[in-house]
């Protein structure tokens, strides 16, 4: 399925010099607050997914692939109701959130952000009435434009390939370390992506990987997954781009 360009483009995000650029508090909280919008869009993919592919309406009917079923359905469990370093029960994107405000993040974007798409505004201009950064706002677009489409292979393509895995190691190392030297102190934001790597880049991993090939069953569908992910993850370069310039 991962072509060559694929993978090219995956490993320009793992490597990008936006990691080395994150030297202090201040570069973390300007990281967080522009990188918390992928993390709701994350979720937005996510449920386009259970709502594409499984019976989200009452009364209910067998719906798809019941092996399909299983597979987003438990990846949906492990995002939108994991534990937090207490045992709280709580979504990625809230733990996302509580990290940001201890560090002190602005947090007044992402908040009004949510209020307005709660008031049932649409995306592009809440992004803009909540003055969201403008790199996040070009990204989310993007990610919302693969949702529109309804092509259900290419939205799966895109999550499993372009979003599911792409936090780093090396980003944990660099709030590792930043830690010890007391910059900053964030046990919230550094079990936040050690949970994304045990648990998105291992067995999330390999869930979406087999819900991909069940659903890009023929040439056309591949074909046109790639495409996707590629346009997916050039948007994701664009974002750590416009965060370091």
């Amino acid at each position: 399925m991962i072509h060559p360009h694929i993978e090219d483009l995956r490993e320009q995000l793992i490597h990008h010099p936006l990691y080395t650029e994150l030297s202090n508090g201040e570069d973390i909280r300007r990281f967080m607050e522009t990188h918390v919008f992928a993390v709701w869009d994350f979720m937005s993919l996510l449920k386009s997914l259970q709502r594409n592919l499984t019976c989200i309406e009452v009364p209910w009917m067998p719906k798809g692939d019941p092996e399909i079923r299983q597979l987003i359905n438990e990846i949906v469990l492990g995002e939108e109701c994991d534990v937090d370093a207490d045992g709280t029960v709580m979504s990625h994107f809230e733990m996302y959130l509580e990290a940001m405000q201890e560090l002190q993040c602005n947090m007044t974007p992402i908040h009004t952000f949510l209020a307005l798409i709660n008031d049932g505004i649409p995306v592009q201009e809440a992004l803009y009435k909540a003055d969201a950064p403008k790199g996040a706002q070009t990204f989310v677009k993007h990610t919302f434009s693969i949702i529109e489409s309804g092509a259900v292979h290419s939205i799966a393509g895109v999550f499993t390939y372009g979003r599911e895995d792409l936090i780093p190691g090396m980003f944990l190392s660099i709030i590792d370390a930043l830690q010890q030297e007391g910059v900053i102190r964030a046990p919230k934001l550094q079990y936040y992506v050690q949970r994304h790597i045990d648990v998105d880049g291992d067995h999330h991993s390999h869930l979406a990987l087999r819900m991909v090939d069940l659903l890009c069953n023929d040439d056309t569908k591949k074909a046109e997954a790639q495409i996707a992910i590629v346009s997916a993850l050039e948007s994701r370069i664009a974002l750590w781009n416009s965060i370091i310039t």
